[in-house]
């Protein structure tokens, strides 16, 4: 049984302040300071006074710390789903780090609910591919009885040290949450994956056409999940559905929540530098039971 996505199961939301600062956590910027130097110099980086951040992330007013998000976000996934109490895994997909180093953030969720059966695991370093790669892990993960599970996709826009890119994503506290499983139901199937390492941007149509062709998809009636920029340069015939790239990893989910009636196939698209990132999620009917009713774990 396909691994299944129903986009009407995606909590998404944007976040202020969860974290009010205090000002005793001034007293640690040495501590923090040396933390970059020695965070850089492990990098092969000189880190320069220019470079510090420090101030800003221990002062500022909408701190949102990765397990703030989801205690704000679990209460209303449960609410939406009914009972979560069969969730086999818990996957943490996120690409800056946290506020609270160390966190764990799948263990928070597990604790909160409830599940002392779960697995817990937290994927980054992938860039804002990582949700993609989350996706291919759960298809994968989820086998030998092991039916459902949560995937969390968040990033908080405050860094210890300066960034060009960050500063020119613009990002916003915001993070996604949702159910995926392989129980019968209507939603959005698990159907293709791939990692293209080195992608002109001048050939991405026909990368793209390419991609649909493997994966069975007809471009007129296939929706592309990308950033702006991303859906110019694809020159796809289908239906293209713009993601905001201040969300981050949580981008394409924000979009599919958005549209949660989708008929056709959905790709999502990654491109940074020169990597292509895209997944195929292909819509599945919904199952009808022994006794003739259609089987549902969504409510409406």
């Amino acid at each position: 049984m396909t691994l299944r996505l129903d986009p009407r199961s995606i909590v998404f939301d944007e976040f202020g302040g969860l974290e009010p600062a205090e000002p005793q956590w001034l007293a640690e910027k040495a501590y923090w300071e040396d933390y970059n130097h020695r965070f850089f110099r492990s990098n092969g980086l000189d880190y320069r006074p220019e470079d510090s951040n420090v101030d800003r992330w221990l002062t500022a007013c909408d701190r949102a710390p990765y397990a703030f998000m989801a205690r704000a976000l679990l209460p209303r996934l449960s609410a939406r789903m009914g009972d979560l109490s069969d969730i086999d895994m818990v996957l943490f997909a996120h690409w800056l780090p946290d506020l609270h180093l160390g966190t764990s953030v799948t263990n928070f969720a597990l604790h909160h609910l409830g599940l002392t059966e779960g697995f817990g695991f937290a994927l980054s370093d992938r860039g804002r591919s990582a949700p993609l790669f989350a996706l291919n892990c759960l298809d994968r993960f989820l086998t030998g009885g092991r039916r459902r599970a949560i995937l969390m996709v968040m990033d908080q826009k405050h860094l210890l040290y300066r960034s060009a890119l960050v500063d020119r994503l613009d990002p916003v506290n915001s993070a996604a949450v949702m159910v995926l499983d392989r129980t019968p139901g209507a939603g959005l199937a698990v159907s293709g994956y791939h990692r293209i390492p080195q992608q002109p941007a001048a050939s991405l149509p026909a990368t793209l056409r390419g991609l649909l062709a493997d994966w069975g998809c007809a471009a007129a009636q296939t929706t592309l999940i990308a950033d702006p920029a991303l859906l110019a340069l694809a020159d796809h015939r289908g239906r293209g559905l713009a993601q905001d790239p201040r969300h981050l990893c949580a981008a394409p989910f924000a979009a599919l929540a958005r549209c949660p009636d989708l008929t056709g196939p959905v790709v999502l698209l990654c491109q940074e530098g020169a990597e292509l990132t895209a997944l195929c999620l292909k819509p599945q009917p919904a199952a009808v039971t022994d006794t003739g009713q259609i089987a549902e774990r969504v409510p409406a």
